[in-house]
């Protein structure tokens, strides 16, 4: 099975399309981009807190939870995602 190797460049050249939906409020083009990229891209933390953003955007709590526990669940210290669920669920910063 082929290891996805993609450089951090890659990556971010990847969700540049659906980061301008979210920019300019287009949540449900954005949502569309953005679950089409999950088809292919299951692996990767990104897709997921930027779903989280859309349904936060959209204020779909459930599901931008559940979007922003992906995230953390494959990427433990993805810093935004914790940030967004902590607010999400009444967790103060300190």
């Amino acid at each position: 099975m082929k290891k996805n190797n993609q450089s951090k460049e890659d990556i971010e050249n990847l969700l540049e399309p659906g980061k301008f939906y979210i920019l300019n409020n287009q949540y449900e083009e954005a949502l569309k981009f953005f679950l089409k990229l999950e088809q292919t891209h299951k692996d990767n933390p990104e897709i997921y807190y930027h779903l989280g953003l859309i349904y936060e955007a959209k204020q779909e709590i459930s599901k931008a939870k559940e979007m922003f526990e992906k995230a953390l669940s494959l990427s433990p210290k993805h810093k935004l995602a914790k940030k967004h669920l902590d607010s999400l669920l009444g967790i103060e910063e300190k």
